[in-house]
């Protein structure tokens, strides 16, 4: 099976990068970021706890203009990670970021990607 190759968009929060991007209607961001926002190893085996509509491997543009392989993880994937698996009260202010300026910005420059149903 080939991955879908994406180009994210990049988001800054205390000088650290989370790229996310529109698959359809749905918001998926990068695992690799996430883990350095919250400060926690996000590894396989916890991923793995997602259902498997909350996790999938996708090829992300890097800064060179490459791609490399990265697991990301859903809208639905990235509270469950927040609220379930990697609790902690600073994540209420990382989640009330994605949802308060992330969404909302992905949302306002969405362009057709991989999997998007025309309008």
């Amino acid at each position: 099976m080939t991955l879908p190759r994406i180009t994210p968009r990049h988001f800054l929060r205390y000088r650290r990068q989370l790229r996310a991007f529109l698959i359809g209607h749905e918001a998926w961001f990068s695992t690799r970021d996430l883990r350095r926002l919250l400060n926690t190893d996000l590894h396989e085996r916890l991923l793995a706890n997602l259902c498997d509509d909350q996790r999938q491997r996708v090829h992300l543009r890097t800064a060179n203009g490459g791609f490399e392989e990265e697991i990301v993880v859903s809208e639905s994937g990235l509270h469950a990670l927040l609220f379930t698996y990697c609790y902690h009260p600073e994540n209420r202010n990382l989640r009330r970021w994605v949802t308060q300026a992330v969404l909302p910005e992905l949302w306002m420059y969405r362009t057709p990607s991989y999997g998007s149903v025309p309008a």
